[in-house]
């Protein structure tokens, strides 16, 4: 069946189980294409291992996959999440340095960990907090970090509430902190995307609530923004096609599709991004490759 080329949409962001996904990468694909979907981004926090095996599945599917990524960014008050797409995602060198940053923050997990049995003799478990992230994922993205041990904490009874962890035991300066071993600032990240020939993009605008660093991620090379999304309501959406018009910024979009979470919806095809923004972000590529030839 012919389909005009202007009605195809696509997911610029989703993921798998080679992160805080439930779907397997060829379980997505052929979700996705139940959904009607062209064009879809395997976007993993700090993985590109599902890539070729949702290109395998999406042959006979019919869907074009994006290589995408999703890194996360670790400010002194909160995370920021950049999304990558085109990059050379079979560079050793690429993989190298993923595997390092994401090895970093489950050391420093590790050792925090460890520090808190001491300091208060309850037992808590490394995989008790990944499953925490996961849980955790529709807001926090699925990347370990401080406030999933703080949330096991409060569930084991060592602390009230959350507050009450960081203000007594994880917090900076705190008996069981460790300081961050190798830590992934935005503008790093947007550079090392830009690097392996990717297109950066700052996923969830409207999550972290930091529009103020906008500017300065974009001096540093932020090419688009992700203007749809499925928590973007109406007013987030027009604020930040207002902005990537007037900075001159890619719009890209997508569900951050996760699969089924108990009565939580897979999402992904909630968010219909039209084939002719995935045609911006191509020629953006393209531009790019020509100026580094």
């Amino acid at each position: 069946m012919y389909i005009n080329e202007q009605l195809k949409f696509g997911d610029m962001h989703t993921h798998t189980t080679f992160s805080d996904g439930k779907f397997t990468p060829s379980e997505l694909v052929a979700h996705a294409a139940k959904q009607n979907i062209s064009f879809l981004s395997i976007t993993d926090h700090d993985s590109v291992a599902g890539i070729d095996e949702a290109i395998e599945a999406a042959f006979t599917a019919g869907i074009e996959i994006i290589p995408g990524i999703e890194l996360n960014t670790d400010m002194k008050d909160t995370e920021l999440h950049i999304l990558g797409y085109y990059f050379d995602y079979k560079n050793p060198e690429f993989i190298e340095k993923l595997d390092f940053f994401r090895n970093s923050r489950i050391e420093r997990m590790k050792m925090m960990i460890s520090k808190l049995i001491k300091e208060t003799g309850r037992d808590i478990t490394l995989e008790e907090v990944r499953q925490e992230a996961n849980k955790m994922s529709e807001t926090d993205g699925g990347s370990i970090g401080r406030p999933h041990l703080a949330r096991m904490m409060v569930k084991k009874k060592i602390v009230d509430d959350e507050r009450s962890a960081f203000d007594r035991f994880i917090g900076n300066g705190k008996p069981c902190y460790v300081e961050v071993l190798s830590k992934l600032a935005p503008v790093d990240a947007i550079k090392f995307i830009i690097d392996f020939g990717g297109v950066p993009v700052l996923a969830h605008p409207g999550f972290s609530n930091r529009d103020h660093l906008i500017p300065e991620l974009v001096a540093a090379g932020l090419m688009g923004l992700e203007v749809f999304h499925s928590n973007h309501d109406n007013q987030m959406i027009a604020r930040y096609e207002k902005m990537a018009n007037e900075m001159g910024l890619l719009m890209t979009g997508g569900s951050d599709c996760h699969g089924p979470r108990g009565s939580i919806p897979a999402y992904c095809g909630n968010v219909k991004l039209p084939i002719y923004r995935l045609n911006e972000l191509k020629k953006r590529h393209h531009d790019m490759q020509k100026k580094n030839s």
